[in-house]
């Protein structure tokens, strides 16, 4: 990879930071139909084409194999909390004490050096437009959280197919949100749009297992596989096993200015992701219904000297 980049650091950001990397589309404004009445006014809703996720299925499983698809659309509204958790370290040491390993993923949300941010949220799927692309059109709105005061109404959701794959994701903030209120309850939104569950096209039985290959936004941009194993099925409900590996899209940081780190450009040198995790998913329901995954990603970086920088960037998302 020849790419390069300046190093990032924890912050929250704002639309126009998350459209670098996804390409704009206006969508329609005010409420979504399919929620229940609101009072709270929005923006006008802006679209943000997703890069498409790829499926590839590792082992069918054991029979019988189905098809699992969402079957979500008109149904009752989901009432859920979505809990978003990230975390951010960096730290210089001469190469041969670089440990390249990643730290283990927190057992949980609360762990030392973590942001959380709560989401109560009401969601609900209807019938996709014939001109979007996707069959679904899942729509979800804020409630009152201590965690980002001021984001009560915010509405967000994403036009996806039957298997899971989404194609677009929608933002409207409330019109009197301020400007660190609509980038932290985006910032927060795309927390839930980085772990897609997506289901192959193909029929599946107990032990089946695929990855779903997709684009993470957050403190630096990385290439993530999630890989999915069918533990059990038992009606709508659908046992996963999650595990994520991730790394750097970017080759190189330019670390020119930054304290205490080696001047010029740094090479990736290793990156080594360490997860856990598991979901419940209700296939007539839009978001998972319980489950945490958490993962830890290490990329370490070097130059011509002896120095070596290690990033650590924690991500973790529970349901229910």
């Amino acid at each position: 990879m020849s790419e390069t980049s300046r190093p990032q650091f924890p912050r929250r950001r704002a639309l126009v930071a998350l459209a670098a990397s996804l390409s704009l589309a206006l969508a329609g404004c005010g409420s979504e139909a399919g929620l229940p009445d609101d009072d709270t006014r929005t923006e006008q809703a802006v679209g943000l084409e997703v890069d498409p996720v790829r499926v590839t299925v590792q082992d069918a499983g054991a029979e019988p194999r189905a098809n699992l698809e969402f079957r979500d659309v008109d149904n009752p509204a989901q009432e859920t909390t979505a809990t978003v958790a990230r975390g951010f370290a960096q730290s210089v040491a001469p190469a041969e004490q670089a440990d390249p390993a990643a730290p283990a993923a927190p057992d949980g949300l609360d762990a030392e050096g973590l942001e959380t941010t709560a989401l109560p949220l009401t969601a609900a799927t209807t019938e996709a437009a014939a001109e979007d692309n996707g069959s679904r059109r899942v729509q979800f709105r804020l409630g009152e959280t201590e965690d980002l005061p001021g984001a009560a109404g915010f509405e967000a959701g994403w036009t996806a197919e039957a298997s899971g794959k989404v194609s677009t994701v929608r933002l409207a903030p409330p019109v009197d949100a301020d400007d660190d209120t609509r980038a932290a309850a985006e910032d927060a939104v795309m927390g839930i749009v980085s772990l897609p569950v997506v289901f192959p096209a193909d029929p599946v039985g107990p032990g089946a297992s695929w990855t779903v290959d997709s684009r993470v936004t957050g403190q630096s941009t990385l290439l993530q596989t999630t890989t999915y194993t069918l533990d059990s099925v038992d009606g709508d409900r659908v046992e996963l096993s999650v595990a994520v590996q991730q790394r750097p899209a970017v080759g190189a940081l330019d670390m020119s200015g930054v304290p205490d780190a080696p001047d010029g450009e740094l090479r990736v040198l290793h990156s080594n992701t360490s997860s856990s995790g598991s979901l419940s998913v209700d296939l007539t329901r839009p978001l998972p219904v319980a489950g945490t995954v958490a993962a830890t990603t290490r990329v370490t970086y070097g130059g011509d000297g002896d120095a070596r920088v290690m990033q650590d960037t924690t991500t973790a998302l529970s349901f229910g």
